[in-house]
């Protein structure tokens, strides 16, 4: 008895023993992790580009400068690579992507070759700026419409964390933050869009109702359109209608834009309709479709119940026919009863 009590002592001094070295290096785990944390803090890099954005028009055979500034918000100094390059414009969102190789560019919105830095590499002091001025020569025979190019900076070294946008960043990748340059050169301009999707489901039983519509530009420079979403019942009137969205849509690229319409209590046939004006002459682009809002499950409801009420007012009617049926036949015998007794009184 007494060893059985010492095995269990000695079991139980080892299980609670293992329970301290468990939650010892969960601790140590965790405090592992908040230092590692700290250390990628550390080496995020507080970079920010001004202007972010920038409209340039320019004639073909011009000279002229674009201006950029790079801030260091940072208490470490940081250096880096000063470039230049076309950005295309990617997914439905809009999201810039840089080019690296100039000869995977496409030549009809390509202008990175005609920009020449000050310099390829640059440091940036602690809480300091560095200002630039690309210099950029427009060949005679430019091509009117739109060229897109991005100046950046890329500092030397591998870091964890993203710089601000507009940038192309990711986990142990080089960050960039880019000034994003809009160049038109100034000329006849092709200005042409379509709308290439417009999707709503073709039925539903509830409102109100995802519409989904691509506005594809197939012109020669970036737009900005300006327009509506209207959705209007089987008589043609307006249930209800939303603003697009205002964002730029670059050449050859599409932006879908997302909208709910209408209410849950919805009948019928209805109408989309999407309208949009874009470029300098304000062309109009328009689509529409139809789709069906038919709440069957309550309709089937509202039915059964018509064909129940129908069934007990039919039972009731019938029950009451037939009681009045056997009431007018007992009357009918009875008035007989007594006919028959008048007659015999009368012989009497």
């Amino acid at each position: 008895m007494q060893k059985y009590r010492k095995e269990k002592s000695l079991l139980t001094t080892t299980i609670k023993s293992s329970i301290v070295v468990f939650v010892f290096f969960i601790l140590l785990s965790q405090i592992s992790n908040l230092k590692s944390n700290e250390v990628f803090a550390q080496l995020s890099i507080p970079l920010q580009v001004a202007p972010a954005r920038q409209e340039i028009t320019v004639d073909p055979g011009e000279k002229t400068a674009i201006p950029i500034r790079f801030f260091n918000l940072g208490e470490s100094p940081t250096s880096g690579f000063l470039r230049v390059g076309d950005f295309v414009v990617e997914g439905d969102k809009g999201t810039p992507r840089i080019i690296d190789d100039i000869t995977q560019a496409s030549p009809r919105f390509s202008a990175a070759s005609w920009i020449t830095l000050p310099y390829d590499r640059m440091s940036i002091s602690p809480n300091d700026k560095v200002e630039i001025q690309a210099k950029m020569n427009v060949p005679a025979d430019a091509r009117p419409g739109g060229r897109y190019v991005a100046i950046y900076f890329e500092p030397t070294g591998s870091f964890p964390t993203s710089v601000d946008s507009p940038r192309e960043a990711g986990a142990g990748v080089q960050p960039r933050i880019a000034g994003l340059v809009y160049i038109r050169v100034n000329g006849p301009v092709t200005e042409k869009a379509i709308i290439s999707r417009l999707f709503a489901p073709s039925f539903v039983e509830y409102g109100p109702v995802d519409v989904e519509a691509d506005l594809l530009n197939r012109g020669d420079y970036h737009i900005r359109p300006r327009g509506s979403i209207t959705l209007t019942n089987i008589v043609g009137g307006t249930v209800e209608q939303q603003k697009l969205e205002e964002v730029n849509i670059f050449p050859d690229a599409s932006r879908t834009y997302f909208n709910t319409l209408g209410r849950k209590w919805m009948f019928g046939k209805y109408t989309i309709l999407i309208s949009a004006s874009y470029g300098d002459t304000g062309q109009i682009v328009q689509r529409s479709t139809s789709f069906w809002v038919f709440p069957w499950k309550v309709v089937a409801a509202i039915i059964l119940a018509l064909l129940i009420l129908i069934f007990v007012f039919k039972q009731a009617y019938t029950n009451l026919i037939r009681r009045d049926s056997q009431l007018e036949k007992q009357l009918k015998k009875e008035h007989e009863e007594v006919e028959k007794l008048r007659e015999e009184l009368k012989e009497k």
